[in-house]
């Protein structure tokens, strides 16, 4: 099932961000996770990263499972899923992360939508 192998690395993603939510909360164990020096400003654009996957990929699935149960061409599905999963990693990335990446936010935006 197509569905399930992006399902699967979406929440690969998902574990990636709440474990560095974690760490910037100050989880025992994940300190090394939490590097940077503006530790509460990083928290919330980590918590932003991790809750705008959260916002996202639920629709993705279930419009990804729908179009695939209706018998969508199979490499149509994984050019859509690897396009989605490519932008969530952009946005992940950007605001799990980094400080600021105004290429990463407008790109992981564009490919998005």
């Amino acid at each position: 099932m197509i569905t399930g192998l992006y399902t699967s690395l979406l929440a690969l993603v998902l574990f990636a961000l709440s474990l560095r939510v974690i760490a910037l909360r100050g989880g025992p164990g994940l300190g090394w996770l939490a590097f940077g020096n503006d530790r509460d400003g990083l928290l919330q654009r980590a918590v932003r990263g991790h809750a705008n996957l959260i916002e996202y990929a639920p629709i993705f699935i279930l419009l990804m499972l729908a179009a695939e149960l209706n018998d969508s061409n199979p490499l149509v599905l994984h050019s859509y899923g690897i396009i989605f999963v490519v932008a969530r990693l952009m946005h992940g990335y950007c605001f799990g992360f980094l400080q600021h990446s105004m290429i990463l936010r407008a790109g992981s935006t564009v490919v998005t939508l």
